[in-house]
């Protein structure tokens, strides 16, 4: 299942193991750097991993509320005295807008923004690391991790991808060439919250990419029985394409793959139940 921790920027997924959970529920989670406190995101269910999944220790109990709830304090003083530090020792153009520490105090991340490309905040996490006694991690925060962070709904009226599922920033860059791949123009409707190209476009990118394997070419000739098209547009989602038969616009018509293939070799339709495989031609008797 995947589980969101306070402060990380994306869900994680976790072993749910026997413990019966829902939507909602919050757990404790073993980390490589420690237990957290994070809530259940989505329904649990049974799939290959794609990354290697935390473990839900067990449900949280009010001794690890109130633990996180003076971990929620430490933080904040945290913050504080990383404002401090990097004032001592002018360090300038950083803002310190995070900090999460695991339950037991050993690990601290602390998050920052800044526009400088190379900063060095060295002297910062020394000075954290002698005043609280644990390991001290800066991580720079960009809008997109906030955006993930904050959470909400996009313009489909649904969770945002990075703030639900733990594998929305795992399958590859998401840029302008992918929506323009895709037929979609590049405009204002692409982008998501933190300003970048939509994850759920590289998310349906593969799919977009098998139907083109199996479509005729933009502009070229194909023949659907006695008639003689041109292929103007696609329809993935209709497994179709938009061909004009005509001069005129009133000319075009949707046509599904599996019509075209039993004219046209090299076209192969989703459903390979709709038509019938040519049989291959017969070499002539001796």
């Amino acid at each position: 299942m995947d589980i969101r921790v306070p402060g990380w920027s994306v869900t994680r997924l976790c072993y749910a193991r026997d413990l019966d959970l829902r939507v909602g529920y919050t757990v404790v989670v073993a980390t490589e750097v420690g237990e957290f406190v994070g809530r259940v995101a989505l329904t649990p269910r049974r799939r290959e991993p794609y990354t290697e999944p935390y473990d839900i220790l067990r449900i949280v109990t009010e001794e690890d509320a109130r633990a996180e709830d003076r971990n929620r304090e430490l933080g904040r003083a945290v913050r504080e005295e990383a404002r401090k530090l990097a004032r001592d020792y002018r360090i300038e153009g950083v803002q310190f807008i995070g900090c999460d520490v695991s339950l037991d105090r050993s690990y601290i991340e602390v998050k920052y923004q800044s526009d400088e490309k190379e900063l060095d905040l060295g002297a910062v996490k020394r000075g954290l690391e002698r005043e609280y006694g644990a390991r001290v991690v800066f991580r720079k925060f960009r809008f997109i991790e906030r955006s993930g962070d904050a959470g909400g709904c996009d313009t489909c009226g649904l969770p945002l991808c990075c703030a639900t599922w733990s594998g929305a920033r795992s399958m590859g860059p998401v840029n302008v060439r992918l929506a323009k791949q895709q037929g979609v123009t590049p405009n204002e409707k692409i982008l998501g919250s933190c300003g970048e190209v939509k994850c759920c476009m590289r998310y349906e990118h593969d799919t977009y990419k098998e139907f083109k394997e199996r479509a005729p070419f933009r502009n070229s000739t194909v023949k659907l029985g006695e008639r003689e098209g041109r292929v103007v547009d696609y329809s993935m989602v209709r497994d179709s394409v938009l061909v004009q038969f005509g001069s005129r616009r009133t000319d075009q018509e949707l046509v599904s793959l599996g019509s075209l293939a039993r004219d046209n070799p090299g076209i192969i339709p989703a459903d390979t139940d709709e038509w019938e495989v040519p049989e291959p031609p017969q070499g002539a008797d001796s």
